[in-house]
């Protein structure tokens, strides 16, 4: 009877109860029947005890056979859902585990896509030793066979050291190029009992090629890495190797940057280059050089200026301000220009080639290249090429003219012998002054070559103003040459002597040449500790202040009509300057224009290093 019930299931186990609970209830209700009118006989008494003590049996019956193996049931289906509800709670905790390391993969996944320097892969190598539950680790980089840098996690350095120098492991992970692994017996003072350590060794290899370029080391206490987590450890090497190659060649374009920035930086020439794509301007140390008024992040030598530009300000100190600014809006518009321009700065103090080179890729305009080339030298050559020419053109030209003339008249007509004689003392003077100008051309390539030689000695310069300007006083009868000195004091200095005649000669000779209406002329003589300053005045025509910084130039003379009619080759100032540095001296000018100059040369009296 109870297996039976047993193999019932739960409806049908309800229904039987259900059923005796009813035929309870009729038997109940037939007992109630029958003492409906209040009188019961006692056989009737009898009877309804019997049907109450059937009812009672069937109920009680009906609970002991069906509701045991009901509870049984479930007792058993209790189990059942305790033994589900274990497994579910274990699938979740299995599940929050692969969820931690899954984000932890993602982590280190990012963490590798992310570095760009060697020491940002100390949380590679952390994120690594969390996810294989490792005690400690290393990523060792390999260079031409050898280790040569260490990223290690929960290591000490003499662990570090041990594993470089003395593991077999690593000499067999680098000789097989494949994972290897390794257990051994270790026994410390730490630990009252020896334990095992086991160590993993996974090689990092270049995919291109197969060259080992890193390896993973990796040690744990519990138990060695098996199938699956070894292959596991292989997907992590492939992933560092992609990433040491993307840091690898992180480092090379950020070196080669640099390079081509010192390369830059390096040219004379100021650069500036618009990038068209990345809406960017940077320029090279001689642009911030040239245009310091304009706003820089200039961050050293090994990187490329970033220039906040604006063409309005930049074309403030042009001369040629328009065609310019025509320019260069040009190439910020993406349409340089083929042609280059040359243009002039601050009133023309510096002259610039200006040309555009444009920059492609994939057949693509992506920049242009704006390029200031300084010309100014190139300009002062050839206007000093046009003042040789001209030069020699009015200076060589007028005593050859003279003294062709004289000789042929010579030769053609019988003269008398004063006027004889005085055609051939034209013709001396005439040659003297073609002997001088030539004199004055070796003697200044002479001293700017280093060439020339100057014999020391003490000279008075007191002795030789004063006969300077005696000879030179007879040459003219407009000029009154004065001399303000004390003669008590000492002028002696260490010098060239014929070097020091010819320095005052040109300054007096200029003097009295620049003063066509005449007047004074002075010359002022000053010991200041161990100079002597030598000053030369006149209250001649003067020099315009934008001719200061040339006149001492190789054939610069100021162009104006005044001037023109005075000759002169123009080398006269550059010698007195060659001179004066030769003594170690300085020499300068102060002039008002239309009221005369002061020529002063500062002289030392000593001239031990140079005897050196």
């Amino acid at each position: 009877m109870g297996k039976w019930i047993e193999q019932l299931d739960s409806r049908q186990i309800l229904r039987i109860l259900y059923g005796v609970c009813i035929a309870s209830l009729v038997l109940t209700g037939i007992g109630a029947w029958v003492v409906r009118d209040g009188t019961v006989s006692s056989s009737e008494l009898m009877s309804l005890r019997w049907i109450w003590v059937v009812g009672l049996v069937m109920f009680i019956g009906a609970i002991l056979l069906i509701g045991r193996p009901l509870i049984k049931r479930m007792a058993a289906q209790n189990e059942n859902m305790h033994a589900k509800q274990q497994e579910t709670q274990q699938v979740l905790e299995e599940s929050k585990q692969n969820e931690t390391k899954l984000q932890s993969r993602n982590e280190l996944i990012e963490v590798l896509a992310s570095k760009e320097s060697l020491f940002d892969y100390s949380s590679v190598i952390e994120k690594i030793v969390l996810l294989t539950e490792a005690e400690f680790g290393a990523l060792m980089l390999v260079k031409d066979g050898e280790i040569h840098s260490v990223v290690p996690n929960g290591m000490t350095e003499e662990q570090q050291e041990s594993l470089i120098e003395k593991s077999y492991l690593l000499q067999r992970t680098m000789t097989s190029q494949a994972l290897e692994a390794t257990s051994k017996k270790i026994a410390d003072d730490v630990h009252n009992y020896p334990y095992y350590i086991h160590e993993t060794a996974i090689p990092v290899k270049d995919p291109s090629d197969g060259k080992m370029i890193g390896c993973l080391y990796l040690a744990c206490y519990d138990e060695q890495f098996d199938a699956s987590e070894k292959s596991e450890l292989n997907a992590f090497a492939n992933q560092l190797a992609i990433s040491l190659l993307r840091t690898r060649l992180y480092s090379q374009m950020q070196q080669d940057r640099k390079e081509t920035a010192q390369l830059i930086n390096s040219v004379r020439e100021a650069i500036l280059y618009l990038n068209y794509e990345e809406q960017t301007v940077v320029g090279n140390r001689a642009f911030v050089r040239m245009f310091d008024e304009l706003q820089f992040e200039y961050k050293g030598y090994e990187e490329l200026a970033t220039v906040s530009i604006d063409i309005e300000q930049l074309a403030e100190r042009v001369d040629q301000r328009e065609l310019f600014i025509d320019y260069v809006e040009r190439v910020f518009n993406q349409d340089p220009p083929v042609d280059g321009l040359s243009i002039s700065l601050d009133q023309g103090d510096c002259y610039l080639q200006v040309y555009a080179e444009s920059i492609y890729r994939d057949e693509t305009l992506h920049g242009t290249m704006l390029v200031l080339r300084d010309v100014t030298a190139e300009t002062e050559i050839d206007r000093m090429k046009s003042e040789l020419v001209s030069t020699v053109s009015h200076e060589l030209r007028t005593p050859l003219s003279s003294i062709y003339g004289f000789t042929e008249l010579m030769l053609e007509r019988n003269l008398k012998d004063s006027r004889r004689e005085l055609y051939l003392k034209t013709i001396h003077d005439e040659a003297k002054r073609l002997s001088y100008l030539v004199s004055d051309f070796l003697d200044l390539q002479k001293m700017e070559a280093g060439k020339q030689t100057f014999e020391w000695e003490h000279v008075d310069l007191y002795t030789l103003a004063r006969d300077s300007i005696t000879f030179y006083q007879e040459t003219t009868d407009l000029h009154h040459i004065h001399l303000d000195a004390d003669s008590a004091q000492d002028f002696q200095i260490e010098a060239d002597l014929a070097g020091m005649q010819q320095l005052l000669g040109n300054l007096l000779s200029n003097a009295i040449k620049y003063s066509p209406e005449g007047g004074n002329v002075l010359v002022s003589l000053e010991r200041i500790d161990d100079q002597v300053v030598i000053k030369v005045r006149d209250n001649g025509i003067g020099i315009p202040s934008s001719a200061l910084p040339n006149l001492f130039g190789k054939f610069y003379r100021v162009d104006n009509s005044d001037r023109r009619k005075i000759g002169g080759t123009g080398l006269g100032l550059a010698i007195c300057k060659e001179i004066t540095k030769a003594h170690e001296g300085h020499l300068h000018v102060e002039s008002v224009y239309g009221e005369g100059s002061t020529f002063i040369c500062e002289l030392p009296t000593l001239k031990e290093a140079i005897h050196q």
